[in-house]
This record gives structure tokens, C-alpha cells and sequence, in this order.
């Protein structure tokens, strides 16, 4: 289990931004982390209306379940438990949520019957992770439904100093700044707001 406060800034990128990023970061012939989302949620979305996202997410050789609720702009609370690669694939293939831990806590706390959630979507995701001495860039490649996007994120310690490090970034390589939604918000189709 772990509580995190995620700080970060995204922007969506078109296919020859997110190529021309290859390029600047040096990424050709590096291998991206696969990661794969599972979103879950109650038939009438009482996460979606409070604003947190709840998945599992697959990696390689582990996987996790994480809730994140909204704290502030440009920050989440990430609470997670962790997950052996076995009882992920289990979970996901059954349509469950491990049912202790952190997570199944904190959704009580809320109010939100877990035995009321259930599978929403699905999006996977290419991920290249570049460290910088404020953060980290992540260039994502993301595939969901029948489509696919490209987006870059930056996740810092501290807001104030992230965000002239990500726009100079963006302002630097030509990049116009889009507003994006979250991963699950774009996977889910949920309305712009």
C-alpha cells in the first residue's frame, strides 16, 4: 500500500509532436514500459461525479489497484495496493477489486459499496520515462476503443517550479498547449469539462 500525491501536467500531442519527441529524447530503438488499465466504476458513476478514477493496471511481472481522488489542480491522492502479476490477471479476468487493503478502505470511507463496482473500460498504454533534474517526462502512446492518442506528461515534486519547466518544454519544441483530459476520461468517453 502506498499514498502518493501525484503533481503533474499533461499535454495531448499529435502523432508528428509525439515522433518528434522520439527524436529529441533519443528514444529510437528503447523499449517502452507496457502498462495496461482496467477502469472500474458503479453502474451510475458515483467515482466519475466525486472525480476519481479507480483501476487495476497490469505491468510485465507485477500489477496494482489504484484509486486516485481529486486533491487540487494538477493534483491527485494516489492511494494504492499492490498486486502480484497472478492475482491482477485474476481480478481483471473475474471483473473484481481485491477486497481489502487501502483502496477497499478508503471507498468505504466514501461511501461507495465496492460490491457495487464494476468493470468500465480498458486503455493500454506505451510508456517512455525520462528523468530531469524537476521530474520526470513520460511520453505515452495510448490505445483505447478503436482509437489511440499520444500525450506527454510531466510529474514533478513541486508544482510551482513544474509547471515554467513544462511549458518552456512545450514552447521549446512548438508544441501548442491542449487541454487534456485523464486517461480514463478520454477511455470512457466522459463529457469535456
Amino acid at each position: 500500500m502506498s499514498h502518493q500525491i501525484e503533481k503533474e501536467f499533461k499535454n495531448l500531442l499529435t502523432k508528428d509532436e509525439y515522433e518528434q519527441l522520439l527524436t529529441v529524447f533519443e528514444l529510437d530503438g528503447k523499449e517502452p514500459v507496457h502498462q495496461i488499465n482496467v477502469y472500474y466504476d458503479t453502474a451510475d458513476g458515483q467515482l466519475r461525479h466525486q472525480g476519481m478514477g479507480l483501476r487495476i493496471r497490469i505491468y510485465d511481472d507485477f500489477s496494482e489497484q489504484t484509486l486516485k481522488s481529486p486533491l487540487g489542480e494538477h493534483e491527485m491522492l494516489e492511494t494504492t495496493d499492490p498486486l502480484s502479476l497472478e492475482e491482477g490477471n485474476h481480478l481483471v479476468r473475474n471483473g473484481q477489486l481485491k477486497l481489502n487493503g487501502d483502496v477497499a478502505r478508503l471507498l468505504k470511507e466514501k461511501e461507495i459499496a465496492i460490491e457495487n463496482i464494476e468493470p468500465v473500460g480498458q486503455l493500454s498504454t506505451f510508456r517512455y520515462i525520462i528523468p530531469v533534474p524537476e521530474g520526470e517526462f513520460c511520453l505515452d502512446a495510448s490505445y483505447y476503443q478503436d482509437q489511440n492518442d499520444y500525450e506527454l506528461e510531466f510529474e514533478t515534486n513541486d508544482v510551482e517550479i513544474g509547471l515554467p519547466v513544462f511549458e518552456k518544454f512545450l514552447v521549446k519544441h512548438g508544441i501548442n498547449r491542449r487541454k487534456t483530459l485523464q486517461k480514463i476520461a478520454r477511455a470512457l468517453n466522459y463529457p469535456n469539462k
